[in-house]
């Protein structure tokens, strides 16, 4: 039998992995799914659950999870903790989940969706700005980033999708570049008040009612399974 390089490379790989690993590896999805929830969310996914169960419907076999964050701004339920505490948490968890993810299924294709504050985590680990940031082949296994309403929103990026031609409350610097543009879209609207400067809170809220259809488009234009 003739053993192409690359099969004995795949092999050899095995041969040095232990048993446990090796087992790890072949229960591993071809895609996995991370989603972070909006300010008061309660635990879980919040609205961005309705796009994270698009993609598992849409690629078979894949699995999710839910970012462990605080999700805070301020209230009283937080026991006080401001909204800047729990985004640096959240972006710090976000990190260290799919970091750790990664190292445990290095050939998982991973896509990030977040809401809200939830999008700014993502956002964060992404693009930077919040101490911890993605790198080496944990940032190259995340091949999507889906931010639904975040608050770094600034007009002008190139990965922007929707009518707010303004800013959010936590907007990027202007001349802000992200070095992975190019697996981003963010969504906001112009009568939203958190990514933009609208007054209609409800708007905030319907992302992906309104823009899934456009989302599950791009995630599967960057997923190869």
């Amino acid at each position: 039998m003739k053993v192409t390089a690359a099969a004995a490379i795949s092999l050899a790989s095995l041969v040095a992995a232990s048993p446990v690993e090796i087992t790890e590896r072949q229960s591993c999805p071809k895609v996995h799914i991370f989603g972070a929830r909006e300010t008061t969310a309660p635990a879980g996914y919040g609205t961005a659950g309705g796009l994270v169960n698009q993609c598992l419907s849409a690629f078979s076999g894949s699995t999710a999870e839910a970012i462990v964050y605080p999700a805070c701004g301020g209230q009283s339920s937080c026991g006080g903790a401001s909204y800047d505490s729990s985004a640096t948490q959240g972006t710090t968890a976000v990190v260290n989940a799919v970091t750790a993810f990664n190292k445990k299924c290095p050939d998982t294709q991973i896509i990030l969706i977040g809401y809200s504050q939830g999008g700014q985590i993502m956002d964060n680990a992404m693009c930077g700005g919040a101490g911890a940031t993605l790198s080496g082949a944990a940032a190259d296994a995340v091949k999507v980033g889906i931010y639904m309403g975040d608050p770094h929103n600034r007009a002008g990026l190139p990965y922007n999708v929707g009518t707010c031609k303004n800013q959010g409350f936590a907007a990027r610097p202007a001349g802000f570049t992200c070095s992975v543009a190019s697996k981003i879209q963010s969504y906001c609207d112009s009568t939203d008040p958190y990514c933009c400067n609208g007054n209609d809170a409800n708007s905030h809220q319907q992302y992906v009612n309104k823009y899934g259809s456009q989302a599950m488009a791009f995630i599967k234009s960057k997923i190869t399974a």
